[in-house]
Formats: C-alpha cells, structure tokens, sequence
C-alpha cells in the first residue's frame, strides 16, 4: 500500500526580531509525514520544535519571519478530491478559514491557557463546529457531547454547562482534544500535551489520542522533550537541535541504533532503574545562543567526540538506511571510528530485551 504523504516541509528558515537582534531559530528544516503516522520531534527547550510546527499553523508570533522554504499540506475536500497547498503561500485569513482547527488541530501544553475561562466547555466544543461547518446549534450540541464521551468525559451532559476552573487537569486535558477533534481534522499536533499532567494520567491521555488516532486515520505530529512518552507513541522520530534536525529515523532507528552524540546524550539522559550509576547523566554545557551566527556543527561546543572540522563547517546529513539520516561528521568515511558510550549501549541492550 502506497503511503500518502500529509505534510512535507522543505528548508525552512525562520528568524525572530528581538530587542537583542535577530534570532535565527529555525535553520533548514526539512520533515515528511504520511497519513495515519506519528511522527515525535524531540530535543531541549529552545531547539525549535514549536515554532516549526506553528510555522506550519500559520500561527507564528509577530516577530518572526519566514526567510525560505515551504511547508505542503495536503487535505481532503468533503467529496473526497484532493488540494495540496503551501501554507506559507496563503493569506492569514485563507489559513484560519480553511486550516487552522479544521484540517489541522493543536493540543497545546497547559489547558488553562487554551480553554476561555469565561465559558462553558460545551460551548466551547460547539464554537468550531459552528464557524466552521454552519452545523445547526441543536447538532452541534448532540456533537459536543458524543466527542466527551469519545474522550472519556463521564455525565457529558451535565459537563457541558462546567466552565474550566470546575474540572481537573486531566479532564481540562480531555476537552482541549475533544475540541480540537470537533471539526475532524486530518492532522493533530500535539505540543507536549501531557507536561502539566502526573503519570497515571499521562498514560490515559496518550492511550486516549492514540485511539483516536486509530478510529480516524488521522496524522499526529508529538512535540516532547520526553522520550519515554516517544517510545510509547511514535513510528518516527525527529531529533531537534539548535534549530536543526540532526537525527530522523524510525523508532527503533533512533532508540536501538542512534548515530548522532546528541541523540546519544539524550537518551543516556532518560531515567533507569538498573544503571550502575547512582547519578543522573546530563549533556555538559548549554544550547548555543542563536542570536550569533553558528560557524560549523552547533552541538560541537558540548561534543566530547567533535572532531577540528566541526568548528568549520556544518555537517550534512549522512544516510544510515533509507529511513535513518544523521548530521553529523562522525559518519564521514574519513573520520575516525567512535562508538556509542558503553553505558548506553548496556541500556539499550536492557531496552532491546524489555521490548521482547
């Protein structure tokens, strides 16, 4: 069965005015997603994983501006033909009519900053569903409540008349995705949509929005810093640093055969109960500040492995398999042979056999 490809991003630039000057946050990236997969973009706060796909929402704050590239997004028409558009390319006000919470939704991070305070969560559910579609209140209220019961929203009635200060977390949690599931859109992004939530709960939502996931044949971009939740729910893997993608691959590419040192301390970096070592690891030093221009590979200043070209020139990315690329020149057939931290290579030989 041939894949259909959902979103293609091509090298995307992207700067941000600020009091201090220009930052260039977002530089080159290039992404691919197909219907019905899960494609996670990991790294540090900072690294560029918001503000790409927000790029791609047509929601960029005022001071950034897109220098280069292009961002296809590819939709359905209600009779089932098919528009291919560059959002980019698109008036503002083309994106909110046509995209934004239509065909593509968020989840973003904290529900009280998405949800208004000052209405009830039913009609908040209904609001797209109306601008949108022109469905008749009386329908619209029928939706609303099957999409709480869809997410596990129990009395889904009498919730309705809630306002969002009356629930908790999770089930604030539950509306956002009932919401942006409202208009059944063909790709949800979901900007760390677990980070304010405790464990057990985490779970539920990522069980929730995988099943969903599921039903509809829908798209899900994950935006997380957290790579056990990417194990969980992800088929591919983009990992983000200093506005760059320097590792993309699939979930067992990137776990069981990283190649990048970043993806390396990344995932020395993650929490294990059988390790010999009774402290946590951490990547030394701290991202570079984008308000300067960075001369060769950006990870190098925290790379005990960097190599003397590393301070000269950007490395391009190296092909592993067809599905598995790295940046980084430690993959260049010239340069000399380094292998993974003998700690990680015992935990993933640990993670290989849980995963049994």
């Amino acid at each position: 069965m041939e894949r259909e490809k959902v979103l293609t991003v091509r090298d995307l630039s992207i700067t941000f005015t600020t009091t201090a000057g220009p930052v260039h946050a977002i530089r080159g990236v290039n992404l691919d997603l197909y219907r019905g997969e899960t494609l996670a973009i990991v790294g540090e706060s900072g690294s560029g994983k918001s503000v790409t796909v927000k790029a791609a929402m047509g929601i960029l704050a005022k001071n950034g501006t897109v220098d280069s590239g292009s961002i296809e997004f590819t939709y359905h028409h209600d009779d089932g033909s098919k528009e291919t558009v560059d959002i980019l390319k698109m008036k503002k006000n083309d994106i909110r009519r046509h995209i934004n919470g239509k065909r593509i939704a968020m989840i973003f991070q904290d529900p009280m900053t998405s949800l208004d305070p000052t209405m009830p969560i039913g009609k908040q559910i209904m609001e797209g569903m109306i601008w949108h579609y022109k469905t008749p209140k009386a329908e619209a209220y029928r939706k609303a409540v099957e999409l709480l019961k869809e997410v596990g929203i129990t009395d889904a009635e009498e919730r309705m008349k809630n306002y969002p200060h009356q629930l908790s977390g999770g089930m604030r949690q539950r509306v956002v995705i009932a919401i942006a599931l409202a208009c059944d859109p063909e790709l949800l992004i979901c900007d760390e949509p677990t980070t304010a939530l405790d464990v057990t709960i985490q779970a539920k939502i990522l069980e929730l929005i995988q099943r969903i996931q599921k039903e509809r044949n829908i798209s899900v971009i994950y935006i997380t810093h957290d790579l056990g939740v990417v194990a969980k729910v992800a088929d591919f893997v983009n990992v983000m640093y200093a506005g760059r993608i320097v590792e993309t691959g699939t979930i067992d590419e990137i776990y069981y055969e990283p190649a990048h040192p970043y993806t390396w301390g990344l995932l020395s970096a993650m929490p294990d109960l059988d390790t010999d070592d009774d402290r946590l690891y951490t990547i030394p030093g701290s991202p570079p500040n984008l308000l300067h221009p960075v001369p060769g590979d950006a990870f190098a200043p925290r790379n005990v492995y960097a190599l003397n070209i590393d301070d000269r020139a950007e490395p391009p990315m190296f092909k592993l398999s067809d599905t598995h690329y790295a940046a980084t020149w430690l993959l260049d057939p010239r340069a000399p042979k380094v292998e993974m931290p003998p700690e990680l290579k015992a935990r993933i030989q640990r993670m290989k056999k849980e995963a049994k």
